[in-house]
């Protein structure tokens, strides 16, 4: 409840004033919760009749050279201007695209301590007034608030964007405050809880080696016994021995999300980079073809590529592609028009022969579960060159396509035990069907047939056409009656997962 409207809130004002508060700390600890009175404080200040700014007054003088004692100049007004331009001069440097901005003050922690001193101090001077002395959170404007309230407007004025309070803006300014003596004044807490404090020494690793957070202090300092707090630490807080700086501006954008399809018609190209024990194995992968051309064009600070499942460096992926998502990280352009995307595919289309994309469009984060849903579920189709070491009958080949829902025990295949635990996996083979081939040069004795396959995600398609030593039971060798098979190259003719939707314009 604002103090305005009761009797004695100028002997507050006056009060708060003597003791070295600046104009809009007095409001704030008198409940005021008008952004307006922040905005223009001598206007509101002499308008509620609380001072008068035109008069010769000595506490006015004094405050113009001392650092208020809550604040620490934060709020005093004093080079306004020059803060405001050293952000918008950042900002705008940076170029972010963004139509909104939060800011994000952190401040040192000696702020907590002078707030609570200050609060201690009003709950002995005027105890009808502040009855209750564990109401300050309920009671008191936070000091950012009352920053964001005075300077924001200021600064989306200047860079051109609108202000968003709101804890769901994605694009973010971070303001860093300073005060050299903030490790000096906060030593007090180490006597006055002198428990909690050795306990975070003793053990920094598990407090990630802060002796002091705001978090962990503001828990703290909630939970003081006034007359402990005033053991150690002054009330009403001494003036500062310094004005606070502001010692470092940094922006940040939220992810965007890319998502399409893409082909892959190589059969020496690594989905991701293949990097072994620090040396890449191949110049370039699906992902970096893609995501450096998307970070490219949002000026981003970098990219993390997922897809729906991955296939081998010699599996090549047809049909209408594998379903695909970007996070983009810290963007500077997120304003995309549909033309813009598909001139941005096109451009990754014409990089090179080996990787082709489609359907490319920004989407929600929420829509990356599309991806992983129901990821052992979902179907596959493949085709297999395969050959046979004896002779294959018709017949047998033939048989192949009456066979359906067979379920395979799989061991990790030995190719990939260096980098997958041991474990046993059933999956299903839903169809099959077996195409002979004419006798190719250099296989005149073997019999050769391609394989068209469907099958539960997650199979191992080379295994089952191999055996893998019998690791894969049953496989294909032993459904056609215990003949040794090989399988020659392997394509992914289909992923059965329609996302994302298809788009609709085409760059002419």
């Amino acid at each position: 409840m604002a103090v305005f409207g009761i009797s004695g809130h100028s002997d507050v004002y006056d009060d708060l004033r003597s003791v070295g508060c600046c104009k809009r700390c007095c409001l704030r600890y008198m409940g005021e919760r008008t952004p307006e009175a922040y905005q223009d404080v001598d206007e509101w200040v002499t308008k509620k009749g609380l001072e008068d700014i035109s008069s010769d007054d000595p506490k006015s003088k004094q405050m113009k050279c001392n650092p208020c004692v809550v604040c620490m100049g934060l709020l005093q007004g004093i080079n306004t201007e020059d803060t405001v331009k050293k952000i918008v001069t950042y900002v705008n440097a940076k170029g972010y695209d963004s139509k909104n901005f939060s800011c994000a003050v952190s401040i040192p922690i000696a702020f907590q301590l002078r707030a609570y001193s200050l609060w201690f101090y009003l709950v002995d001077k005027f105890p009808l007034l502040f009855p209750n002395v564990d109401e300050q959170q309920e009671n008191v404007i936070t000091t950012i608030k009352v920053w964001k309230w005075t300077l924001c407007p200021l600064i989306a004025k200047e860079i051109g964007k609108d202000f968003d309070s709101g804890a769901t803006c994605d694009f973010s300014v971070a303001i860093g405050v300073h005060y050299p003596d903030d490790e000096e004044e906060c030593s007090c807490l180490l006597q006055m809880h002198e428990e909690i404090f050795n306990e975070r020494k003793n053990h920094k690793r598990k407090y990630h080696g802060s002796l002091f957070t705001r978090k962990s202090v503001e828990s703290i300092l909630n939970s003081t016994d006034k007359d402990h707090f005033k053991k150690y630490f002054s009330t009403p807080p001494p003036i500062p021995t310094s004005f606070i700086s502001y010692n470092d501006v940094s922006c940040s954008h939220n992810s965007i999300y890319f998502a399409g399809c893409y082909n892959k018609f190589s059969r020496s190209l690594s989905q991701t980079p293949w990097v072994i024990e620090g040396e890449r194995r191949m110049e370039s992968s699906v992902q970096e073809i893609i995501c450096g051309s998307i970070e490219k064009a949002c000026l981003a600070d970098g990219s993390k590529f997922v897809s729906s499942g991955r296939e081998d460096v010699d599996v090549r992926m047809l049909g209408r592609g594998r379903p695909f998502a970007c996070e983009v990280l810290n963007p500077r352009k997120v304003k995309f028009s549909p033309e813009e995307i598909q001139i941005l595919e096109a451009k990754i289309n014409c990089c090179t022969e080996d990787v082709a994309i489609r359907h490319l469009q920004i989407i929600p984060k929420e829509d990356l579960h599309h991806l992983k849903a129901g990821e052992e579920a979902k179907r596959k189709r493949y085709s297999a060159l395969c050959m046979s070491y004896d002779k294959v009958s018709l017949e047998s080949l033939e048989n192949l396509e009456s066979i359906h829902e067979v379920v395979l025990c799989q061991k990790t295949p030995i190719r990939v035990l260096h980098r997958r635990p041991l474990a046993v996996r059933n999956r299903t083979v839903y169809s099959m069907k077996a195409t002979p081939l004419d006798d190719i040069h250099g296989f005149e004795n073997k019999s050769l047939f391609k394989l068209d396959i469907v099958v539960q995600a997650g199979t191992y398609i080379k295994e089952f056409v191999h055996g893998d030593f019998g690791r894969t039971k049953p496989n294909l060798g032993l459904l056609l009656g215990g003949v040794n098979i090989d399988i020659l190259a392997l394509d992914v003719e289909e992923i059965m997962l329609d996302w994302p939707p298809p788009t609709q314009i085409a760059v002419k």
